[in-house]
C-alpha cells in the first residue's frame, strides 16, 4: 500500500475530538497530525523506491527530520515538513522503516512540503499555490542541487464537518460543489512549475492527492477524473519516481 491509500486508512482511523460538544473529527486544521502522517507515509515509499537512498541511510550517511527547522547556507530559515539531509547528528537509536535515523541534518538534500485543502476550496487556491511556491524558492535559493519537492491532498467530499465552524450542540455541516470545487484547485495546482535541470525553476516533483473525507466517517481514495491519472506529472507514482531518480543521478554515490 502506497501513501494515498494509507493516508485515506490513517484518515479513517484518525480521531480528534472536541473538547467542548464533544464530535469526533478525521482531521483538524489546527492540528499538524495529517502532515506528519502524510509526510512518514511519504518517506516509508521514498525509502522502497529509491535503493540508493535506502543504502545512504544504512551507512549513516543521511538522516530526516519532520517539521525540521534548517538554516541554508545564504541564512535563509525554513521549517520543513519533511527533510532528508547529510548526517549533522542522530537524534534517535530506532531507525524508521529499519532503515533511516531521524536526526539533525546539514545539508538538505530532499525537502518535501505538504499542504492540505479539505473546506473552501476556492478561497484556498491563492494561499496554497503562494505558499508551495514560496517553498521550492526557498530550497532552490539555498542550494540549487537540493531536491524540492511539494504534495497537495485535495477533499473531493460534497460535506464537510469543519472542527472550526462548530459553535453548538447542533453539528454544523458545510456543503461543497462537487466535483468542480476539486477539479478547479487540481487544475490550479497543476500551474505549478516543475523543473527538468538545476538551472530551472520549479519543483523538483509534485503531486496532488484527491480523497473523499466527510470529516465525520470513513475516508477514501479518489482515483478517477479529477485526481491526477496515471502518466500525470502530478501523479503521485510520478512524484516518488522523479524523487528516486533525483537523488540517485544527484547524491547516490
Amino acid at each position: 500500500m502506497s501513501a494515498p491509500e494509507s493516508f485515506a486508512s490513517w484518515l479513517t482511523a484518525h480521531e480528534h475530538k472536541d473538547p467542548v460538544y464533544g464530535w469526533v473529527y478525521r482531521y483538524h486544521s489546527r492540528s499538524d497530525a495529517h502532515s506528519i502522517a502524510l509526510c512518514t507515509l511519504i518517506l516509508e515509499d521514498l525509502l522502497r523506491s529509491c535503493p540508493a537512498l535506502a543504502k545512504n541511510a544504512l551507512a549513516n550517511k543521511i538522516v530526516y527530520g519532520i517539521n525540521a527547522k534548517h538554516t541554508f547556507p545564504n541564512g535563509k530559515k525554513k521549517t520543513l515538513d519533511l527533510a532528508i539531509g547529510t548526517t549533522k547528528e542522530i537524534k534517535q537509536p530506532t531507525r524508521f522503516a529499519h532503515t533511516i535515523y531521524p536526526g539533525e541534518i546539514d545539508r538538505v538534500l530532499i525537502s518535501c512540503e505538504a499542504k492540505t485543502v479539505m473546506t473552501e476550496h476556492g478561497k484556498s487556491q491563492p494561499r496554497v499555490f503562494d505558499e508551495l511556491g514560496s517553498s521550492h524558492e526557498i530550497v532552490h535559493q539555498g542550494d540549487r542541487e537540493a531536491i524540492a519537492a511539494g504534495v497537495t491532498v485535495v477533499n473531493i467530499a460534497k460535506t464537510f464537518v469543519s472542527p472550526l465552524r462548530q459553535k453548538s450542540a447542533q453539528l454544523h455541516v458545510s456543503k461543497h460543489k462537487q466535483p468542480h470545487a476539486a477539479e478547479r484547485m487540481v487544475s490550479h495546482l497543476r500551474g505549478l512549475p516543475i523543473r527538468d535541470a538545476l538551472d530551472g525553476v520549479g519543483f523538483d516533483a509534485y503531486a496532488t492527492i484527491v480523497v473523499d473525507c466527510d470529516n465525520q466517517g470513513p475516508a477514501f481514495l479518489w482515483t478517477g477524473p479529477p485526481a491526477p491519472q496515471p502518466g500525470d506529472r502530478d501523479h503521485y507514482d510520478t512524484f516518488i519516481a522523479r524523487l528516486s531518480d533525483a537523488y540517485a543521478s544527484r547524491f547516490g554515490s
